[in-house]
């Protein structure tokens, strides 16, 4: 955030002299009462989606980005070499074209919180700045929330086209099929690694996983840019009790631990993150199927910075305003952003119930 912009402002939030001033309760004029000098604070939750994505920053009088991508590499069979002498006729081409391009339109987003001068003179709470912290957490929130489900909605692979792979819990081939029980294991981790590090796509068709005749990028584990797996609360509990998961992420070197992250397995960095995707028994199956049975996460493994880019237009700032005329003050917070998921198949998609 801009703190400079803020920090100078001396506004307040969004409230008149009553709505602020909490809930009433009885007191007596011969009692003393005295009030808590420091607040106690709600729980804040942090974000770690932006962190395992690529992250750019829009030139000043763009409205659009580009991400250049090679959808793959030809392999040799794409190539076809030729291995006749060329002396009656020509050496055939090789034309295909597999670089183009991801656009991307940062969005602009407004809020703005207005008090009046009156409310704000007589509370006790420094109202501009509870404002600021709860309407900054909704911006990150809402960063967080739009890469988890753009990443979740990742194009899947077709019989002809690779793409997203997904997975499901147990013996399930669909969200609707899982059962109590098909929570993540370690085994679903390893074929989910195997598949990313993998040039072969798969789909599912008729409850069948079944080979696609696309070409798949065989990504690679890097330490500037590693494999992530995302997963959920009642994730993170089913590995915990997985003794060959405890066993595995203990980490044995001077690797940097990303906040919410749980440990290392396979070379794969286990992130928690509550806004994993989460559906209840009976709500909308992610896969697209019909209502699931359990309740149930999507969690995602992913080769991160080239699975999704995201673009800042304008990073969140705040800029404050008067109303004289209507005796208020107030600040307006602001930020221009959009993301798309670039490669599709640098993502895995692990369905597992959550019990």
């Amino acid at each position: 955030m801009d703190e400079n912009t803020f920090k100078h402002a001396n506004f307040a939030n969004e409230v008149t002299s009553t709505t602020a001033r909490g809930t009433s309760f009885t007191g007596y004029r011969n009692q003393g009462v005295e009030w808590q000098g420091d607040l106690s604070d709600a729980a804040i939750d942090t974000m770690y989606w932006l962190d395992a994505v690529d992250v750019r920053m829009l030139p000043e009088g763009n409205a659009q980005y580009i991400v250049q991508r090679r959808k793959y590499y030809a392999t040799q069979g794409d190539v076809n070499f030729d291995t006749t002498e060329p002396s009656t006729a020509d050496i055939p081409n090789f034309g295909t074209n597999l670089v183009d391009g991801t656009v991307i339109t940062p969005i602009r987003y407004y809020k703005a919180s207005t008090v009046s001068n009156f409310g704000n003179r007589t509370n006790l709470r420094p109202l501009v700045q509870d404002k600021r912290d709860e309407m900054s957490f909704g911006m990150t929130d809402l960063v967080d929330f739009t890469i988890s489900r753009a990443l979740g909605d990742a194009t899947e692979t077709t019989s002809t086209v690779a793409g997203a792979i997904t997975l499901y819990g147990g013996d399930a081939t669909t969200d609707a099929t899982l059962e109590t029980g098909d929570v993540l294991t370690t085994e679903l981790i390893n074929e989910a690694e195997v598949l990313l590090s993998g040039r072969n796509a798969w789909y599912w068709t008729g409850g069948v996983f079944t080979l696609s005749s696309g070409t798949k990028n065989p990504w690679t584990n890097e330490a500037r840019d590693p494999y992530v797996l995302m997963i959920g609360q009642r994730q993170k509990q089913a590995l915990r009790n997985s003794s060959q998961f405890v066993n595995a992420s203990e980490y044995g070197s001077r690797v940097v631990i990303s906040s919410g992250e749980i440990g290392e397995y396979l070379g794969n960095r286990v992130i928690v993150s509550n806004n994993a995707e989460s559906v209840a028994a009976g709500g909308t199956a992610p896969d697209g199927g019909s209502v699931t049975t359990v309740a149930m996460t999507r969690c995602i493994l992913m080769k991160g910075r080239k699975a999704y880019t995201f673009v800042w237009g304008e990073k969140p700032k705040f800029t404050p305003f008067t109303k004289e005329w209507r005796d208020q003050r107030g600040i307006v917070l602001t930020a221009d952003f959009d993301g798309s998921t670039v490669h599709n198949d640098a993502v895995v998609k692990i369905d597992v119930s959550d019990l």
